[in-house]
């Protein structure tokens, strides 16, 4: 066994560590490492670290914008994507593209409902419901014969609707006649127009060839696709005056020939004067006397005297002519002329007194009245 040297008997060398620093008790193990030399400082960590910035939170209205205008929800969806709009903008918020989709999709929605109604609107001119028979008290001109007189024609899409008035009260219109139309396949409005105004105007003429020929407008009720399809192919040819004055006689009583001077009205030609007999209307284009200009009839159930009557209706046709021709240049070659009631026709109840201009020399071949 092997003892360790006793710390007398060995001899220290300089230089060399003593025995005691170099010899280590084999049971104790292996020697400590050096302690760790110390560095050059570094740089100094920061005091309170900011911590990462999170995620933008996203506009609730935004989000109900964008549901709401899927649904169809137009009015909602508008105004929540408004609100999303301002309030993202103000807080640094997400959603503007939500609120622009709910925006869009509201207008896909008004888009579709507007191709709807107009697709409705084309179906019932096209070929909807029948028309009423009549509409605010008038009755539709399909229910009315020919040779009807009417007053406040209105029309609404394919119908026409009057008021039936007697022909021998002011009026401003007739029935020109009823034409049945050939039993084909409905073909589409803008054709029947066509047709049916070509047949009208054949049905017609013999009502268009009078004095109020230049101011009769053609008016067309038809039936609509619905009422065509059960067999109703009659449309009514409607003939309105749009002259100054109402109608007071049946169109047919309008042809040019004789008749008293109270019937005569603005426009009429008259061949010549005959005194105590029927005048004789005639085309203006023709060689004529006298033109009438307007007419009016006086008040008063006592018959004045026949210079207060001839003053009274000099003056005024004088104011009436006047207003008719407004600035213009009056005609040349021709004099002032009236016709006014005798005292038996005062009695009778005739107060009309009618203006007319009268040919001084030869004889006038076109109209006076300004156009």
């Amino acid at each position: 066994m092997t003892m360790p040297p006793d710390a007398d008997d060995v001899e220290e060398t300089p230089g060399e560590p003593s025995s005691t620093d170099a010899w280590t008790p084999p049971d104790t193990g292996a020697a400590a490492p050096p302690p760790p030399s110390a560095g050059p400082p570094g740089p100094p960590l920061p005091a309170d670290p900011s911590p990462a910035p999170g995620r933008r939170r996203t506009n609730r209205f935004a989000i109900a914008a964008l549901v709401t205008g899927l649904l169809g929800l137009v009015v909602l969806a508008i105004g929540f994507a408004v609100t999303a709009f301002v309030q993202a903008g103000r807080r640094g918020e997400k959603g503007r593209a939500l609120a622009a989709a709910g925006l869009a999709a509201s207008a896909a929605w008004i888009t579709a409902a507007a191709l709807v109604l107009a697709s409705g609107l084309l179906d019932d001119a096209d070929g909807g419901d029948e028309e009423p028979a009549a509409k605010g008290g008038k009755p539709r001109v399909a229910t009315l014969l020919a040779g009807d007189c009417f007053t406040g024609l209105e029309e609404d899409l394919n119908s026409v609707y009057v008021t039936k008035t007697p022909c021998t009260q002011p009026h401003e219109g007739e029935i020109g006649a009823v034409v049945t139309l050939a039993d084909l396949p409905y073909p589409g409005d803008g054709t029947l127009v066509t047709e049916a105004t070509k047949e009208c105007k054949d049905r017609t003429r013999f009502l268009m060839n009078n004095r109020y020929s230049d101011d009769l407008e053609l008016h067309i009720d038809r039936p609509r696709r619905a009422a065509w399809d059960k067999g109703h192919h009659d449309v009514t040819c409607v003939l309105r005056y749009t002259g100054p004055e109402k109608l007071t006689a049946p169109l047919t009583s309008a042809e040019w020939g004789t008749r008293v001077y109270t019937q005569l009205v603005a426009g009429d030609c008259v061949d010549e004067w005959k005194e105590h007999s029927l005048l004789t209307t005639v085309d203006c284009e023709k060689k004529h006397q006298l033109q009438v200009i307007a007419k009016y009839d006086m008040r008063g159930h006592e018959y004045p005297s026949e210079e207060t009557i001839q003053a009274k209706a000099t003056l005024e046709c004088a104011k009436r002519t006047f207003k008719i021709f407004d600035g213009r240049p009056l005609p040349r070659h021709v004099v002032p002329w009236y016709l006014y009631p005798s005292k038996e026709g005062w009695k009778e109840g005739d107060r009309r007194i009618v203006c007319m201009f009268k040919a001084d020399g030869a004889p006038l071949t076109r109209s006076l009245m300004p156009k």
